[in-house]
């Protein structure tokens, strides 16, 4: 598995964690993005260790992923995550927020964006997903988002259907060579030479950080990210064509 010399102290730190898993049987991360859950799968395998990761619900994006011992362990419980979901609400009739508006507020109360896992609007509020030790924080201490007060419970049984996922529309391009340009090209129906602008302007995310070089490697759970036009994710590199052309799945988000 190809590593990014920018994801290389992550690895660092999360291999230097695998050793709780000999001291006690398991060990679980906080909230990770799609791309670091390959990466921390990828240790695992090769650590020896099984992993699975969840985030709260089955569509989650971000998810906390358990290291546990290859012999001897059942399959782990979604309770082995400690996960809390809580249910914030406004008054009806109030301004209407925006995801960026409640995750502000509560990086603002100082809780780190790893102790969060996916934040799920609905008519009215937004269902929030933590690590359980920071559920008493966000219970005690968010009351509001921007100017609008807020009502913060924290759930004890919900349905799937509570929450609904984001719509992923799938597509399978072939590239001729793994690059960040052409991904943003595929993703995003624009051209080659036209993707390259944008980057070096600095409107492109990668796994949530801008990203200006153009010929960057894309891998697989690699988030993208382009101001004004949406989000896309590497779902699968695949084999290559007879013409020696590489195939990758692309989810865009509708």
């Amino acid at each position: 598995m190809q590593i990014r010399p920018s994801e290389q102290v992550f690895v660092r730190q999360l291999s230097d964690r695998v050793h709780r898993v000999d001291d006690q049987r398991s060990y679980v991360t906080d909230f990770f993005t799609p791309r670091e859950q390959v990466i921390a799968q990828h240790i695992a395998r090769t650590n020896g260790f099984l992993s699975q990761a969840f985030g709260g619900y089955e569509q989650a994006e971000r998810r906390r992923v358990l290291f546990c011992d290859v012999i001897g362990q059942d399959q782990p419980s979604t309770s082995s995550f400690a996960i809390s979901c809580l249910m914030a609400t406004k008054k009806r009739g109030s301004a209407p927020l925006r995801h960026s508006d409640y995750l502000g507020s509560l990086l603002g109360l100082g809780i780190k964006r790893d102790k969060l896992g996916d934040l799920v609007l609905f008519d009215g509020g937004v269902y929030v997903f933590c690590t359980s030790d920071m559920a008493n924080v966000v219970l005690q201490q968010w009351s509001e988002a921007g100017r609008t007060h807020l009502s913060v419970q924290l759930m004890t049984s919900f349905q799937e259907g509570d929450f609904a996922p984001p719509t992923i529309e799938e597509k399978t391009v072939t590239m001729q060579s793994l690059r960040l340009d052409a991904l943003v090209a595929h993703a995003f129906s624009l051209s080659r030479t036209k993707a390259v602008e944008p980057i070096k302007a600095g409107l492109v995310q990668l796994n949530f950080s801008v990203c200006t070089d153009p010929a960057t490697a894309i891998s697989p759970g690699d988030v993208l990210s382009f101001r004004g036009h949406g989000r896309a994710r590497v779902l699968e590199i695949g084999g290559n064509s007879r013409s020696g052309r590489i195939f990758v799945t692309i989810g865009r988000y509708q």
